[in-house]
């Protein structure tokens, strides 16, 4: 008997670390892990890859349920698919049972109050971009503001750091990665006189 751990993070900047140090303690022996979305539409290799790995008696960990599932429907029939071939699928922050129907209905309640934040969180972003764009349109942006999304400056630090390491040989992408800022920020900031 197998035990799969499964973690994911949404982009490449988002850190693992707190799924994987659960996983950890709690035990598995082999993990698949991807940064990849979990937006509809977006393939997830890796988990499509794990969902066809695990034999009747072997056990599926996870972190928490957000990060299987594009919606509350997608992760239950998953969930449900997994334990008709024998499979224990394990929950470590949402602490309940899924073998029993008590344990399966708070799952989707919570599948559930996951997916409906997600759109919450889409649509108030949504909202301010409207309200942005209609302030840049009649003239009346925030004070300080001169364009709709992220700054696209750097302090002087960053900028001192982004300088020394492109002269230290690193790549302009490179160098952005590291100091996580955009490509095109990183050389805007490369550009701009001094």
């Amino acid at each position: 008997m197998t035990v799969w751990a499964y973690a994911r993070v949404s982009t490449r900047d988002q850190n693992p670390q707190l799924q994987l140090d659960a996983l950890t303690a709690s035990g598995y022996d082999r993990l698949v892990m991807e940064k990849q979305s979990g937006k509809r539409g977006v393939a997830r290799p890796q988990w499509e890859a794990l969902l066809s790995l695990p034999q009747a008696g072997d056990t599926v960990k996870f972190w928490k349920s957000d990060r299987w599932g594009r919606s509350a429907g997608h992760v239950l029939t998953t969930v449900t698919e997994l334990r008709e071939r024998g499979i224990t699928v394990v929950s470590l922050t949402e602490n309940f049972d899924l073998a029993t129907k008590e344990g399966r209905f708070m799952f989707a309640v919570l599948a559930a109050a996951a997916e409906y934040e997600l759109e919450l969180r889409a649509e108030r972003q949504a909202e301010g971009i409207a309200a942005a764009k209609r302030r840049q349109a009649s003239g009346q942006m925030l004070p300080g503001k001169k364009h709709i999304g992220r700054p696209r400056v750097v302090g002087p630090a960053e900028l001192a750091a982004l300088r020394r390491l492109v002269d230290e040989g690193v790549s302009v992408t490179e160098a952005a990665r590291i100091l996580k800022i955009s490509r095109s920020t990183a050389y805007t900031a490369l550009t701009a006189p001094r």
